[in-house]
């Protein structure tokens, strides 16, 4: 079976480092949830939006470029990845918020990244 790959928008970047790739979905419930005197949940499920934590080591300054104007103030973009609530490669439209870097080298030329991470959150629920 094929290896695939992420894509943000029509760009490839890089794999992900082997930690790099972390699902998180979030459930918003209405106002009328509550928990009892007893403590049982009495939850009114709105919905559940999907996200992912994404993290690259070692870039080149320019490899760490293109991802970032891939994403970066975009009101949305599209991602092409793996959702395991569908058990599928997909794309869906997504947006990218919370970046940290961390530079590794400032050699003038030879500029490099140690780390780059941020979070893609989906536009639509699931």
């Amino acid at each position: 079976m094929a290896q695939q790959h992420l894509r943000l928008g029509n760009y490839q970047p890089p794999d992900v480092d082997d930690d790099g790739y972390t699902p998180a979905y979030v459930t918003t419930s209405t106002s009328g949830s509550i928990r009892t005197q007893r403590g049982v949940m009495k939850n009114s499920v709105m919905f559940t939006i999907e996200g992912y934590d994404l993290k690259w080591s070692n870039l080149t300054s320019d490899e760490a470029k293109k991802i970032l104007q891939e994403v970066m103030n975009k009101n949305s973009f599209s991602f092409f990845h793996y959702a395991v609530h569908n058990e599928q490669w997909e794309t869906g439209d997504f947006y990218a918020a919370n970046f940290n870097v961390v530079i590794d080298q400032l050699n003038e030329g030879a500029e490099r990244v140690q780390e780059l991470s941020f979070q893609v959150t989906s536009i639509n629920p699931i």
